[in-house]
Protein backbone atom coordinates (compact mmCIF):
# COMPACT_ATOMS: atom_id res chain seq x y z
CA UNK A 1 0.00 0.00 0.00
CA UNK A 2 2.85 2.40 0.84
CA UNK A 3 4.37 1.83 -2.61
CA UNK A 4 1.07 2.59 -4.36
CA UNK A 5 0.71 5.82 -2.37
CA UNK A 6 4.30 6.75 -3.22
CA UNK A 7 3.74 6.23 -6.95
CA UNK A 8 0.48 8.22 -6.92
CA UNK A 9 2.18 11.04 -5.00
CA UNK A 10 5.08 11.10 -7.43
CA UNK A 11 2.78 11.14 -10.44
CA UNK A 12 1.03 14.16 -8.97
CA UNK A 13 4.40 15.84 -8.34
CA UNK A 14 5.63 15.35 -11.92
CA UNK A 15 2.25 16.06 -13.46
CA UNK A 16 1.63 12.68 -15.10
CA UNK A 17 -2.10 12.23 -14.77
CA UNK A 18 -2.76 10.54 -18.08
CA UNK A 19 -1.47 7.12 -17.11
CA UNK A 20 1.73 7.38 -19.12
CA UNK A 21 2.86 10.05 -21.52
CA UNK A 22 6.27 10.61 -20.04
CA UNK A 23 7.83 12.30 -17.09
CA UNK A 24 7.30 15.82 -16.01
CA UNK A 25 4.21 16.56 -17.99
CA UNK A 26 6.35 19.10 -19.82
CA UNK A 27 4.91 18.10 -23.16
CA UNK A 28 8.23 18.66 -24.88
CA UNK A 29 8.69 22.17 -23.49
CA UNK A 30 12.00 23.79 -24.39
CA UNK A 31 14.68 23.41 -21.79
CA UNK A 32 16.56 26.62 -22.47
CA UNK A 33 16.94 27.98 -18.95
CA UNK A 34 17.77 25.92 -15.87
CA UNK A 35 15.08 26.37 -13.20
CA UNK A 36 16.19 28.53 -10.28
CA UNK A 37 13.02 28.91 -8.23
CA UNK A 38 12.49 26.44 -5.44
CA UNK A 39 16.06 25.15 -5.19
CA UNK A 40 16.50 22.98 -2.13
CA UNK A 41 17.76 19.70 -0.78
CA UNK A 42 14.55 17.81 -0.06
CA UNK A 43 12.03 15.86 -2.11
CA UNK A 44 9.92 18.27 -4.16
CA UNK A 45 12.67 20.91 -4.36
CA UNK A 46 14.58 21.84 -7.49
CA UNK A 47 18.07 20.34 -7.61
CA UNK A 48 20.80 23.00 -7.67
CA UNK A 49 22.89 23.27 -10.82
CA UNK A 50 25.78 21.26 -9.40
CA UNK A 51 28.98 20.66 -11.38
CA UNK A 52 31.15 17.54 -11.45
CA UNK A 53 34.29 16.33 -13.21
CA UNK A 54 34.07 13.69 -15.95
CA UNK A 55 36.72 11.00 -16.46
CA UNK A 56 38.17 13.26 -19.21
CA UNK A 57 38.57 16.13 -16.74
CA UNK A 58 35.73 18.11 -18.33
CA UNK A 59 32.84 19.57 -16.33
CA UNK A 60 29.38 18.00 -16.32
CA UNK A 61 26.65 20.18 -14.83
CA UNK A 62 23.05 19.52 -13.99
CA UNK A 63 22.25 22.10 -16.66
CA UNK A 64 23.95 19.81 -19.21
CA UNK A 65 21.62 17.00 -18.14
CA UNK A 66 18.61 19.33 -18.17
CA UNK A 67 19.27 20.58 -21.72
CA UNK A 68 19.41 17.09 -23.21
CA UNK A 69 15.85 16.35 -24.42
CA UNK A 70 16.43 12.59 -24.30
CA UNK A 71 16.71 12.69 -20.49
CA UNK A 72 13.38 12.39 -18.70
CA UNK A 73 14.27 10.92 -15.30
CA UNK A 74 17.73 11.11 -13.75
CA UNK A 75 18.88 8.54 -11.24
CA UNK A 76 21.85 9.76 -9.19
CA UNK A 77 23.80 7.32 -7.07
CA UNK A 78 26.57 8.47 -4.76
CA UNK A 79 29.49 6.08 -4.44
CA UNK A 80 32.86 5.75 -2.79
CA UNK A 81 35.75 3.38 -3.32
CA UNK A 82 35.40 2.04 0.23
CA UNK A 83 31.64 1.41 -0.05
CA UNK A 84 30.80 -2.27 -0.48
CA UNK A 85 27.09 -1.55 -0.98
CA UNK A 86 27.99 0.89 -3.77
CA UNK A 87 30.03 -1.75 -5.54
CA UNK A 88 27.26 -4.33 -5.18
CA UNK A 89 24.64 -2.03 -6.73
CA UNK A 90 26.54 -1.43 -9.99
CA UNK A 91 25.10 -4.51 -11.81
CA UNK A 92 21.58 -3.48 -10.72
CA UNK A 93 22.14 -0.01 -12.17
CA UNK A 94 23.38 -1.54 -15.43
CA UNK A 95 20.18 -3.62 -15.58
CA UNK A 96 18.06 -0.49 -15.01
CA UNK A 97 19.99 1.31 -17.74
CA UNK A 98 19.39 -1.54 -20.19
CA UNK A 99 15.68 -1.59 -19.36
CA UNK A 100 14.88 2.13 -19.16
CA UNK A 101 17.52 4.20 -21.03
CA UNK A 102 15.60 4.14 -24.31
CA UNK A 103 12.56 5.49 -22.43
CA UNK A 104 14.47 8.46 -20.99
CA UNK A 105 16.39 7.25 -17.92
CA UNK A 106 19.73 8.97 -17.36
CA UNK A 107 21.95 7.38 -14.70
CA UNK A 108 24.74 9.35 -13.05
CA UNK A 109 27.23 7.88 -10.58
CA UNK A 110 28.94 10.52 -8.45
CA UNK A 111 32.09 9.34 -6.71
CA UNK A 112 33.10 11.37 -3.68
CA UNK A 113 35.95 9.36 -2.13
CA UNK A 114 38.49 6.72 -3.09
CA UNK A 115 39.15 3.54 -1.10
CA UNK A 116 41.50 5.46 1.23
CA UNK A 117 38.85 8.13 2.05
CA UNK A 118 40.62 10.70 -0.12
CA UNK A 119 38.63 12.99 -2.45
CA UNK A 120 37.50 11.44 -5.73
CA UNK A 121 39.27 12.41 -8.95
CA UNK A 122 38.61 12.21 -12.68
CA UNK A 123 41.00 9.27 -12.78
CA UNK A 124 38.98 7.40 -10.15
CA UNK A 125 35.80 8.07 -12.16
CA UNK A 126 37.47 6.59 -15.26
CA UNK A 127 38.68 3.54 -13.33
CA UNK A 128 35.24 2.97 -11.75
CA UNK A 129 33.49 3.16 -15.10
CA UNK A 130 35.94 0.72 -16.67
CA UNK A 131 36.15 -1.68 -13.72
CA UNK A 132 32.37 -2.20 -13.59
CA UNK A 133 31.75 -1.88 -17.35
CA UNK A 134 29.26 0.95 -16.89
CA UNK A 135 27.42 2.21 -19.98
CA UNK A 136 26.37 5.46 -18.24
CA UNK A 137 28.13 8.55 -16.84
CA UNK A 138 30.45 8.39 -13.85
CA UNK A 139 31.82 11.65 -12.44
CA UNK A 140 34.00 12.83 -9.58
CA UNK A 141 32.41 14.87 -6.79
CA UNK A 142 35.52 15.65 -4.68
CA UNK A 143 33.68 18.39 -2.75
CA UNK A 144 30.93 15.83 -1.97
CA UNK A 145 28.14 18.20 -2.94
CA UNK A 146 25.53 15.47 -2.54
CA UNK A 147 26.63 15.01 1.09
CA UNK A 148 24.18 17.78 2.00
CA UNK A 149 21.25 15.70 0.73
CA UNK A 150 21.58 12.70 3.06
CA UNK A 151 23.57 11.12 5.89
CA UNK A 152 26.93 10.17 4.39
CA UNK A 153 27.29 7.24 6.78
CA UNK A 154 24.38 5.62 4.95
CA UNK A 155 26.03 5.71 1.51
CA UNK A 156 24.96 5.08 -1.20
CA UNK A 157 22.25 7.63 -1.78
CA UNK A 158 19.79 7.09 -4.60
CA UNK A 159 18.05 10.18 -5.94
CA UNK A 160 15.44 10.37 -8.69
CA UNK A 161 14.94 13.70 -10.46
CA UNK A 162 12.32 14.77 -13.02
CA UNK A 163 14.60 16.33 -15.64
CA UNK A 164 11.85 18.51 -17.18
CA UNK A 165 11.58 20.45 -13.90
CA UNK A 166 14.76 19.27 -12.11
CA UNK A 167 12.56 18.54 -9.09
CA UNK A 168 13.78 15.87 -6.71
CA UNK A 169 11.24 13.05 -6.74
CA UNK A 170 12.85 10.69 -4.24
CA UNK A 171 15.91 10.56 -1.98
CA UNK A 172 16.76 7.19 -0.44
CA UNK A 173 19.71 5.71 1.32
CA UNK A 174 20.80 2.39 -0.02
CA UNK A 175 19.22 1.16 -3.21
CA UNK A 176 15.45 0.52 -2.82
CA UNK A 177 15.15 -1.31 -6.13
CA UNK A 178 11.41 -2.04 -6.00
CA UNK A 179 10.57 1.62 -5.26
CA UNK A 180 12.92 2.84 -7.99
CA UNK A 181 11.41 0.45 -10.51
CA UNK A 182 7.86 1.46 -9.54
CA UNK A 183 8.68 5.14 -10.01
CA UNK A 184 10.42 4.54 -13.34
CA UNK A 185 7.56 2.38 -14.63
CA UNK A 186 5.04 5.05 -13.66
CA UNK A 187 7.01 8.01 -15.00
CA UNK A 188 8.55 6.65 -18.20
Amino acid sequence: MRLIFLVISLLALVGCDDGGGGAGGGGGAARDTYPVEGIGKAEGAVLANLAFETPDGEPLTMEDVFKDPTHQIMLVSTSAGWCTACIEEQPKLVALHEEFAARGLFILITLFEDDQFGPASARLAAQWKERYGLPFDVVADPAFQFGDYYNRELTPMTMLVDVDTMKILKISTGFPESEVRAILNAAL
